[in-house]
């Protein structure tokens, strides 16, 4: 449609501004997906690894379908449960029978390619890739302070997702790598790390932990580090010409678009905590 003298009409706009006009869809998704967080994190145990088991399922099946076209079900369903034993055994507290059922995934779906003539690599790197995250991330929730531990980290890691997206689309400017992904900016970069060190200490303050330098280091290293989660996700996309990794979350894509951050900081949250028992949160807590 075109006003007088063939114009096209200017486009509405947003009443999310800078925002774009996918905010609102993605701020409700967001919520939604942040409830059952907190539920399962609450209760922890089985109905946490079963959360964590279902969404590596649906990571596995965005894994399959961009890297190996068309999708195999079955190559699905050996990665699925894999990750799903690897959980299970987590729960348990058997975590060298954890690994080593991500091991057995791992070298299956190798094979299982090898015989179907698919891509191996990411056949094989696909139960390791979510499957360790997810054994750091139930032992983690199983530590006497894992809960309030846990729900802190899922807190750093969410609000430098958000705050980067935010102060991306609003500041714009250079993008960080526009070969690998078109719309991560050094805005974004940096806005989703203060974002990250802002409500990691809000919440560590309510929680009754004053935030110190240790902390606010970090919050840091976890920004950056889920940041490079991200990218790398991003590079596999470019790899196969994938736009997104699936479109299950509405205004998101797929899941792991989502969890790729959440991924990557995992290993290092679980790192941190090998090595510093009481740190951030230590003692036992209800």
């Amino acid at each position: 449609m075109t006003v007088a003298g063939g114009t096209p009409p200017a486009p509405a706009r947003s009443i999310w501004g800078p925002l774009g006009r996918d905010f609102g869809i993605r701020l409700a998704s967001a919520l939604v997906l942040f409830g059952i967080a907190l539920v399962v994190v609450w209760f922890g145990g089985w109905a946490f690894a079963a959360w964590i088991a279902a969404a590596c399922a649906l990571m596995a099946f965005e894994w399959e379908r961009m890297t190996q076209q068309p999708a195999d079900a079955l190559g699905v369903a050996i990665a699925a449960m894999s990750i799903a034993g690897a959980a299970a055994l987590s729960v348990l507290q058997l975590y060298p029978g954890a690994f080593c059922a991500v091991g057995i995934g791992a070298l299956a779906s190798f094979v299982y390619a090898q015989v179907k003539g698919r891509h191996r690599r990411w056949a094989f790197a696909l139960p390791i890739y979510l499957g360790v995250p997810a054994i750091a991330l139930i032992w983690l929730r199983g530590l006497p302070e894992g809960w309030i531990t846990t729900l802190w980290f899922l807190f750093v890691v969410w609000a430098t997702d958000s705050w980067a997206m935010i102060s991306g689309r609003i500041f714009k400017g250079p993008l960080m790598a526009p070969h690998i992904s078109p719309k991560k900016t050094w805005s974004g970069f940096f806005g989703g790390t203060l974002g990250a060190i802002g409500i990691g200490s809000i919440f560590a303050s309510v929680a009754g932990r004053i935030p110190d330098a240790a902390m606010i280091g970090l919050m840091i290293a976890v920004a950056l580090v889920g940041q490079a989660g991200d990218v790398l996700e991003s590079a596999i996309k470019r790899r196969f010409q994938a736009k997104d990794a699936g479109a299950v979350i509405p205004g998101h894509g797929g899941f792991l678009d989502r969890m790729d951050s959440l991924l990557a900081a995992t290993l290092l949250m679980a790192a941190v905590k090998l090595a510093w028992p009481d740190f951030p949160f230590g003692g036992a807590m209800p």
